[in-house]
Order: structure tokens, then C-alpha cells, then sequence
């Protein structure tokens, strides 16, 4: 994995070569055969990861539904980003939805390094904001939507 790929990744789109190459070297490339579990709903988030090659289904499972999707994943998108602030357990389920290469990091190597490296922590946290409120802005109109529909019934 190069830093170019890193390059089309929202969290890290305004790091530089060298600051991209370090952040390689904090994680390890993990594959995932189709449906493998990655992660299970309230398992402990140690870490995070970005999608280099397949594609991620992040779900719940019901008791009397089985699973429900919530949403699809493909390459350069990223996944159990929510531990790494607030330590809480996973919500949800990631599955390798067809074979996928993924870039694991580890939550305290990620802390570690941007404490020390104050100018990188300051360019992930501004683009890790953007991501947030585009993805609490997509549900909202998801929402607004599924209101609208369920009027008219």
C-alpha cells in the first residue's frame, strides 16, 4: 500500500508525502475473504479502518429480522472511526460484503503519533469534522425522506 491511495481518502487528503507515509507505517494491511466478519455490534474498538480494495457492509442484526444493512462501503471510505474518540464500543457490524483489503490502525498508535505531531492532528481532525457533518447532513435528508414517504401512507 503507497501513500497515493491515501491521497483519495477524505481523513487524509491534506497530508503531505511524508505525513502519509507515516501514517502507513502505523497500520497493517488486513484481507477479508466475502462475509467475513470484521467487527461485531458491541465489540470493543480498538481501532479503525480505511477500505483500500472490496467493499464493507456495516449492519445490525435483528433477532427477528436477521440482518439489516445500513450501508455499503467501498474503496477509500472508512470504518470504526467512532471509537477512536469517544472509546465506546462498536455500532454496528462490518462485514467484508466481497473479498476486501483493508488498512487497520490501532487507536492509541493514531493518538500517540498526533500528540506528537501537532500540525498533522490539527489537518486529520478539520477533515475528520468535514466527514462527520456530510455523513449527519446524508442522514438527515435519509430521514426527511422516509418522513415524507410515510405521510403519504
Amino acid at each position: 500500500m503507497n501513500p497515493e491511495f491515501l491521497k483519495r481518502v477524505q481523513l487524509f487528503e491534506a497530508l503531505s508525502d511524508p505525513e502519509l507515509a507515516e501514517i502507513l507505517m502505523l497500520g497493517a494491511v488486513k484481507e477479508y475473504a466475502k462475509d467475513d466478519v470484521i467487527f461485531e455490534d458491541d465489540a470493543p474498538g480498538d481501532c479503525f479502518y480505511v477500505i483500500y480494495d472490496g467493499s464493507v457492509r456495516i449492519s445490525k442484526v435483528f433477532e427477528n429480522m436477521g440482518e439489516e444493512a445500513l450501508t455499503v462501503l467501498g474503496a477509500g471510505d472508512f470504518l470504526g472511526e467512532m471509537s477512536f474518540f469517544d472509546d465506546e464500543p462498536r455500532s454496528a457490524r462490518a462485514v467484508a460484503h466481497d473479498p476486501a483489503k483493508l488498512l487497520e490502525v490501532r487507536n492509541q498508535a493514531l493518538k500517540d503519533h498526533l500528540e506528537r505531531r501537532p500540525e498533522v492532528a490539527l489537518k486529520f481532525l478539520w477533515a475528520f469534522a468535514r466527514t462527520l457533518s456530510q455523513r449527519v447532513r446524508d442522514t438527515n435528508e435519509k430521514f426527511s425522506a422516509l418522513f415524507a414517504i410515510s405521510r403519504v401512507f
